[in-house]
């Protein structure tokens, strides 16, 4: 199709896969702070990116101010794509540039919400890193639920090997409240992982989950509780999760009937918008225009 970028660019789109002080696009970083630095073309895994996070990109987010400016470039950057809905979580340590104070990372929240609420239906998340302490994931879940501006939660970290059972309540309670639930699984670990914290968790959707191909079981399983798996193809590629875009598991899921969307991660990182994953489904000879906004629409449902 001629000037497929410019039709995918121009439909309304959802972004269901976002950290939110990471969903800027280099190019509004690059604008507003001049940086000295190169993004890298791939990352040596998660422990790479997470080294180049802490290396590069957080040396300039340090005061509250920048940390308004990284979530400002988000919301600002989905709009350019034409991201008409946007759940992102917002990482509950971010609270540290608050003195502590997540009610502070609420309100700040809150202010961007009303700001574009005529743009974007941007629908936060609560975010968790596994690691930190577990009094902590507690108190500030209770206190961002109780706000109301929130409409999810996410945790993520490392994948293998990470006990989630302590999250189990959280879970619970989220669900008691109407928020959903999603959980990072199955990227850079194997399908029995998958398996686990759907039975833990019971979570409404997966983020990642792509080693789900690995099991017929699984997949079942994803199936049977309805779970959708909020794919990224490019965080994939650049984290070595996969080699390409024709060797990615997308096309099998979703051929076994598995409901897929496609989004940004970080796009700050990958920068890989969801227009232009799109289009590289089409263009890799992955999808069909009528799989690909079968897709697209997924992503609202």
């Amino acid at each position: 199709m001629d000037n497929l970028h410019e039709y995918l660019h121009k439909l309304p789109k959802a972004d269901v896969h976002s950290h939110f002080h990471l969903g800027g696009s280099q190019k509004r970083f690059l604008e507003k702070y001049n940086a000295s630095f190169s993004f890298p073309k791939n990352y040596d895994g998660l422990d790479g990116m997470i080294h180049f996070i802490y290396k590069h990109l957080n040396n300039y987010m340090t005061t509250k101010e920048d940390v308004i400016n990284f979530m400002e470039m988000s919301i600002q950057s989905s709009i350019d794509d034409n991201i008409t809905y946007l759940e992102a979580s917002v990482d509950v340590g971010l609270a540290r540039f608050f003195n502590d104070s997540i009610e502070a990372v609420i309100y700040e929240i809150k202010k961007i919400k009303e700001k574009h609420k005529s743009k974007i239906n941007f629908r936060p998340e609560i975010g968790f890193n596994k690691e930190l302490p577990l009094k902590k994931v507690y108190s500030y879940a209770e206190i961002c639920i109780d706000s109301g501006v929130f409409n999810g939660i996410d945790i993520y970290g490392k994948e293998a090997g990470q006990n989630l059972l302590p999250f189990q309540e959280l879970f619970k309670t989220a669900k008691k409240n109407n928020l959903k639930t999603k959980v990072h699984i199955g990227e850079f670990s194997g399908y029995k992982s998958i398996n686990e914290a759907i039975l833990l968790l019971n979570p409404d959707e997966i983020q990642h989950g792509i080693s789900a191909v690995n099991s017929q079981k699984t997949i079942d399983l994803i199936l049977e509780r309805n779970i959708r798996l909020n794919i990224c193809l490019k965080s994939n590629i650049l984290l070595g999760a996969v080699k390409s875009f024709k060797t990615h598991p997308i096309k099998i899921l979703f051929d076994k009937g598995v409901k897929v969307t496609v989004n940004t991660d970080d796009l700050i990182l990958f920068n890989a918008t969801v227009t232009k994953e799109l289009n590289a489904l089409y263009e890799n000879n992955i999808f069909s225009i009528e799989d690909i906004n079968i897709i697209r629409k997924n992503a609202f449902s």
